[in-house]
This record gives C-alpha cells, sequence and structure tokens, in this order.
C-alpha cells in the first residue's frame, strides 16, 4: 500500500482515482528516478479526475504538486514499487477496460431498441421469410440500378460521414454495399468513401480533437505513433492491411504526427484494398442467396473462408521484415504478370485447326430442358468438335464421332462473322447506338438451321446409319450469354415435329472471336470486348430516336387491352410453361401485381437452371397508357416503314416506360388469328438483330448489320432500360386475320418461357 504525503494538497481528491497510477507505476524499471514516478502518477491520476479537475500536464501537476512514497521507506529509486491487493490486468501494457456507466448501458440499449423497432417496421410480419428479405432487397437494388449516381455518391457520402465520425460500422457498410451493388461496383465507392473518411477522421483529429484524443487513447496510440516515426508509410500501409488496430484509432493516431495529408489519403487507399475486396465480395455473394440451402454453397463457403483467413494472413505479414516483404511483392507482382500473359495467351490463342471439347448432358443433368426430346435422345452421344478455317471469315465445323455407331457431321464452309457482332454504319459515330447494338447483338440467341440430310452446308457420313438417313435439321446455336458460348443442335422429325437428340455446348475460341469482331465493327476488341464477355449492360445510355429513323406521320392508335384475358400459349411458350414459376397467374393483370413470377435462369454452358431463377420489373408496366403508331423512313434503307409505341406507367413508382418496336412493314406482317401468333413476326430486342430462328439461306441473303429493325425499352428522357431485368425479350407482331389494318402485339418474358401482354393495334 501506498501514502501520500502532504495530504492536505490532496484533500478535495478522491484517494482511489490516486490509486489508479499504481497499474502504470508497476510498468515502471525498478531504477526509475523519483520525478519519473512522480510525474507518472499524476498524469495517470489526472486523466481519471473529473471533469472540473481535467487539463493538461501543466495543470494537473500544479493540482497534485504532492510527492508519492511507499511505506516504511523514503528511498524510492531502490525499489520497484508494487501493490500486491491489486491484480494485474491480464495483458500487460494496454489500459484496463473499464465498465459502462449505468447512463451509457441504457444509451445502448435504448439504441438497440430503436434498430429492432426499425427493423420490424422495414420487414413487417415476414422478416424472417427468406423470400421477404430477397424481395426487399431486390427493391433496393432496383433503386439503385434505376439511380446509379445518385445512389452511389449518397453511399459514398454515408461511408465518408461513418468513417470520419469513427464509428465502427464500416465492415457492415461494405458488406451492404458488396450486396446492393455487386462487387466490382461496390469496391470503387466503399474505397472512395472510406479514404475520404479516413482522411477526414485524421485532420479532424489534427486540428480539433488532439487534447481529447491524447487524453482518451493515449497509451493505446503511444506505440503506433512511434512505430510510424520510426518505419513511416510502411508502417501506415501494414496497420491498413491488418485490422490488428482498428481503423479509427489509426486515424486518429497519424492525426497526432506530422504525415502528409496526401501520403496518408494515398498508402490507406492501397492498404485498405484488399479487405475491401474480400467484404464486397462477400457481401455480393450473400447478396445473392435465394434459399436456406445457398447458405452452403462453394461461392458463400469459400468468401467467408477469404473473411476468416484474411486477417490471419495480414497479421502474419506484420511480422516479416520489410525487405523481405517488398522483395516478396516484387516477385508476387512479377508472378502475377507472368501469368496473366499466359493466361491471356491461353484464352486468344487461335489455330488453322483447333480442337475444342463439347460438353453433353444427360436427362439426369439436365432435367430442365423445356426443348422436346426424341425417343433416341442420349443414344449418339460421344462427340469432339475440329474447328478448321477456311479463310478470314468461314469455317468448317466438323464433329467427330467417338462411337463407331456416331456419323461424322460436317458443318461446311459457315460464314462465322454472321453470327458474331456487327455495327449498322449508321450507328457506328455514335456511341450510345454502338453500346446497345454491340451488348444486345452478343445477349440475344441466334439458332441457324443449316438443313438435314442432303444439305449443301452438312456433311453426314458413317455410324450406323440412322443419322445419315434421319437428320431432320442441324442448327448451330450462338447463346445469349458471354462471348463465345455456342451450341450444336442435331434433331430428328417424329410424330410430324422435329424432336432434339443431340445437343452439345462448347466454347468458340476467343482469338477468332476477337478477330472477327475487330473486322465487323472496325472497333477495338482491347476497349469493347470486355462489355462482351462480362454481361456488363449499358443502362441509362441516352438514345436518339432520330438517329435510327425520320418520322413522317404520327398518330395516337385505338389500342384494345384487356387485363383481365386469360394468359394463353402456344407453340415454344407452351413447350416452355415449366419454365415458369408462378402461382395463380390467369390473366395478364396477375403479372403486374406485384406477385412473385420467376423464370428458369439461362446460365453457362447454355442451359435453364431453377437454382437461381431470374425476377422481373412488370410493376414499372402495370398500368398501359397509351398506343402510338408512326410512319419512319428508316436510316438503313430510306423506305417507308412502319414504328409502334407502347406507353406504360406505374402505380407505384414515378415514370414512364416506352415500349419501341420500329423498322418493319406493316402490310407485309403475317395474318393469322390469335392461336396462330407463333406464325407472327418474332423477334428479339435490340438494333439490327437477327431472328431469334433463322435458316443459313436467309441469313446469308440478309446479313444483321443491313437490318432496319429497331426494338428499345425506354424511358420518358429516352434512356435505354435494360430490358431483360424488367422480364422482357421481344415482341411477336401479325396482322388480324380479318381485318389487315389491325395488329395483334404480344410481348414475351424472359428467354420466352410466356407471354406477358396482348395489344389490339388499329391504324
Amino acid at each position: 500500500m501506498f501514502r501520500f504525503a502532504s495530504a492536505a494538497k490532496v484533500a478535495s481528491i478522491p484517494r482511489d482515482l490516486l490509486l489508479t497510477a499504481l497499474p502504470a507505476l508497476n510498468r515502471l524499471p525498478g531504477n526509475s528516478s523519483c520525478s519519473e514516478v512522480r510525474s507518472r502518477c499524476y498524469l495517470t491520476a489526472a486523466a481519471q479526475l473529473p471533469v472540473r479537475f481535467r487539463g493538461r500536464e501543466r495543470r494537473a501537476t500544479r493540482v497534485l504538486n504532492c510527492p508519492v512514497v511507499p511505506f516504511g521507506t523514503a528511498d524510492c529509486d531502490s525499489r520497484r514499487f508494487q501493490r500486491t491487493d491489486v491484480p494485474k490486468p491480464d495483458t500487460p501494457g494496454r489500459p484496463e477496460s473499464r465498465p459502462l456507466s449505468a447512463g451509457r448501458r441504457r444509451g445502448l440499449i435504448g439504441l438497440a431498441l430503436v434498430l429492432a423497432a426499425v427493423a420490424l417496421w422495414a420487414f413487417g410480419s415476414q422478416a424472417v421469410s427468406m423470400d421477404a428479405l430477397r424481395n426487399r432487397l431486390e427493391s433496393i437494388q432496383k433503386l439503385a440500378d434505376d439511380n446509379t449516381l445518385v445512389a452511389g455518391l449518397a453511399f459514398v457520402g454515408l461511408y465518408a460521414a461513418a468513417a470520419a465520425a469513427s464509428l465502427p460500422i464500416g465492415t457492415a457498410l461494405t458488406l451492404l454495399g458488396g450486396a446492393i451493388f455487386g462487387v466490382w461496383m461496390a469496391v470503387p465507392l466503399v474505397a472512395l468513401g472510406s479514404t475520404l473518411g479516413a482522411t477526414g477522421a485524421m485532420l479532424i483529429s489534427r486540428f480539433f480533437l488532439r487534447d481529447w484524443v491524447t487524453d482518451r487513447f493515449g497509451e493505446r496510440i503511444e506505440p503506433v505513433q512511434k512505430r510510424f516515426e520510426e518505419e513511416g508509410a510502411y508502417y501506415l500501409f501494414a496497420l491498413r492491411l491488418t485490422p490488428v488496430v482498428p481503423y479509427f484509432l489509426v486515424n486518429l493516431a497519424l492525426g497526432l504526427t506530422r504525415v502528409r495529408v496526401w501520403t496518408f489519403a494515398w498508402v490507406s487507399l492501397v492498404g485498405m484494398l484488399p479487405a475491401i475486396w474480400i467484404y464486397a465480395n462477400a457481401g455480393s455473394v450473400l447478396g445473392a442467396i435465394d434459399r436456406p440451402a445457398d447458405l452452403v454453397s462453394p461461392a458463400v463457403l469459400i468468401s467467408l473462408t477469404l473473411l476468416g483467413v484474411a486477417p490471419l494472413a495480414f497479421r502474419w505479414l506484420l511480422k516479416v521484415p520489410r525487405r523481405k516483404v517488398l522483395i516478396g511483392a516484387g516477385v508476387a507482382a512479377g508472378v502475377l504478370l507472368m501469368g496473366s500473359t499466359a493466361a491471356a495467351w491461353l484464352r486468344y490463342r487461335t489455330a488453322d485447326s483447333m480442337a475444342i471439347p463439347v460438353v453433353e448432358f444427360t436427362n439426369a443433368d439436365y432435367p430442365e430442358d423445356p426443348t422436346p426430346r426424341s425417343i433416341h435422345h442420349g443414344k449418339y452421344t460421344g462427340r469432339t468438335l475440329t474447328l478448321n478455317r477456311r479463310d478470314e471469315t468461314h469455317f468448317d465445323f466438323v464433329f467427330e464421332p467417338q462411337h463407331p455407331h456416331l456419323a461424322r457431321i460436317v458443318f461446311k464452309n459457315v460464314d462465322v462473322s454472321l453470327m458474331t457482332p456487327s455495327l449498322p454504319e449508321w450507328t457506328k459515330d455514335k456511341s450510345a447506338l454502338r453500346k446497345v447494338a454491340l451488348t444486345d447483338r452478343q445477349w440475344n440467341r441466334q439458332q441457324v438451321r443449316f438443313g438435314g440430310v442432303g444439305s449443301r452446308h452438312l456433311e453426314v457420313t458413317g455410324g450406323d446409319g440412322f443419322e445419315a438417313k434421319r437428320l431432320y435439321s442441324a442448327d448451330l446455336v450462338k447463346n445469349s450469354l458471354e462471348a463465345g458460348r455456342w451450341e450444336v443442335m442435331l434433331y430428328v422429325q417424329e410424330r410430324g415435329d422435329k424432336a432434339l437428340y443431340y445437343q452439345g455446348w462448347f466454347q468458340f475460341p476467343l482469338g477468332h472471336y476477337r478477330r472477327l469482331f475487330e473486322q465487323n465493327t472496325g472497333l477495338s476488341y482491347l476497349t469493347n470486348g470486355w462489355r462482351l464477355e462480362t454481361g456488363c449492360r449499358p443502362e441509362g445510355v441516352r438514345i436518339r430516336m432520330d438517329d435510327l429513323r425520320r418520322v413522317t406521320r404520327e398518330a395516337e392508335a385505338r389500342c384494345g387491352y384487356d387485363p383481365a384475358e386469360f394468359v394463353f400459349a402456344s407453340g415454344e411458350q407452351a413447350r416452355r410453361r415449366r419454365a415458369v414459376v408462378a402461382e395463380n397467374v390467369l390473366s395478364w393483370k396477375d403479372l403486374y401485381d406485384g406477385r412473385p413470377v420467376r423464370f428458369a435462369a439461362f446460365e453457362a454452358p447454355g442451359r435453364y437452371s431453377f437454382a437461381r431463377p431470374q425476377g422481373n420489373e412488370y410493376q414499372r408496366m402495370d398500368t398501359f397508357e397509351r398506343a402510338l403508331v408512326r410512319e419512319i423512313a428508316s436510316r438503313a434503307d430510306n423506305e417507308v416503314r412502319n414504328e409502334i409505341e407502347l406507353v406504360f406507367r406505374s402505380s407505384r413508382s414515378p415514370g414512364v416506360c416506352r415500349f419501341i418496336v420500329s423498322g418493319f412493314r406493316w402490310d407485309r406482317l403475317p395474318q393469322a388469328g390469335p392461336e396462330e401468333y407463333p406464325r407472327g413476326l418474332y423477334m428479339p430486342m435490340g438494333i439490327a438483330v437477327p431472328p431469334f430462328f433463322q435458316d443459313y439461306d436467309s441469313l446469308l441473303a440478309s446479313p444483321p448489320q443491313r437490318s432496319p429493325y429497331v426494338c428499345l425499352m425506354l424511358n420518358e428522357e429516352g434512356e435505354w432500360l435494360d430490358h431483360r431485368r424488367i422480364g422482357v425479350d421481344g415482341p411477336i407482331l401479325h396482322r388480324d386475320a380479318q381485318n389487315p389494318n389491325r395488329a395483334h402485339l404480344y410481348l414475351m418474358s424472359y428467354e420466352r418461357h410466356m407471354l406477358v401482354g396482348h395489344w389490339v393495334i388499329e391504324r
């Protein structure tokens, strides 16, 4: 125990406050001088005094100007001060934790109750429902997608404000950003917000809170400041890599040093990027969960493993000498550069003859396939592809048999440039038109029929004779996926219709694809190809329809639309009905009232799957407003053609959704009744795109880049809307069987699984 000399001088100070200096005294060396002991006692006690006694070291010395000596001795330099009745802290060198005051505990409890009430209000009684949580997240994602710039700036501002205020919610915000914006957009947003916030916190600490930070965190930030003075920016980089020291404490501590603002900002940015990517990636993966079973999916497990392993790896990195770290980083950068170069070479390598593997699925592997299958399906599998180049654009696709009963099938002299994205001349000088035209050209299905046995485009030899006699149609398909995803489909005729007996998926070489793209468009693949390989959609680009056609006459048309009309299906939609997940959808209005309607998603290599169903945004079109009919002069051929525009509004959100189909000839539309609608003009969305289904001879006669056809969805300001996310894949148009001045227009859903509306328009 200690006693106090000159007790009268400290009569107004509680004795237990002075005793708080004892843990600090225990850390002093045994040969510490009396002045060192006295100073340590003064500083520690002053930090614990009530507000009216707090102040700088000079003021504390005036208040506590008294020596402190142990019982029974006057020589304070010869003994280490010990106190046996007070336990030492568990971790030497760290300040003892103090319990929260009653007021703080009440405040935290109140805050928790408020947050719980907000969550209950936001999610209602369905808070534990996965569908409710998913729908709520999708509504937030939709809001962010519709207002990308505003949402991004708001997120950056929120993150910067939270970081500047030293609120410990950075991890939660990063996960949320990944779930809402996706990893590749969330990383730059979080990096910008966290850097601005950290720099703001550092400046606040430097110019406004220097004394408070020193008093409150003095012992915790002293080692950080000392290491920074010794090692400089490298130590800051190491601190940003690892959570050993909380980020907010680093900001406050370095505010008391002489670090330059620019150095602090860029080193913090670089050091935080790995952790930002890991947390944003985890957020994007968690945000894509549709059902509880997805929690144990490989993507989720890998992301959660990274969250746990990364801090341990970064902490180990701090123990490695700086020289070794820099050498290792240089070696790693070199290896990464060499690996990236090798990967790019392998990805884009080409040859005049290339062997390409073919992926095949059994009935058990692919039960969701909506294509009618032959009774012979699965009997003729086992093929590889040899791709032989004839000239700059023409190839032979040789499907080699791996079993003796299979035939060798060759697609001869195919002009692949007609199945590779191209641009009409009148769009090449317009950036917005280029983006939309290339995106829809790549992300629409193009299935080309080459005929059957006896076709001049096919060669069928060998095998047991079944394919040489029965092959009815052989098709090559460019799938509505990223660049190079192709498939081959072989049909026989059964019961008066064609039935699929073989289907295989393969990757068309990206090196050839890149060369054909540059040849078709005159654009650099380096700056444009990433859109085609990643599926980036040009949401929000502004389209001037006058750049595509010139209006010569416009009128509001009489249009019949019955929301209570029963949903009907024929042809492809009748076969695909099982690819729709919807309950009690009887009429068109049931699609637009907000009930869950989901579709089997189209995934690599080119198959449908219910593992992660595709949603829609039909509520943006729940109120049909009017129809407009125009006569136009197309930029493609300057001929007089027709255009129809349907205008929709939403009862739940502001804004207009315009569906425009243009460049067709009204008088050349097929005449049919609604029950025969598959006979109509059956087209995808986009600018100068080919039909979904087409024979090779007609493709040769009418290359896509010459087509005057245009079909877009725009808002009231002419900004492009992502029709795939809305859930519209294209229109069907035909004239009425009795009245040629009356046209029937149908909208097809995502991947043409069903019809989502029927409008009857008179001109």
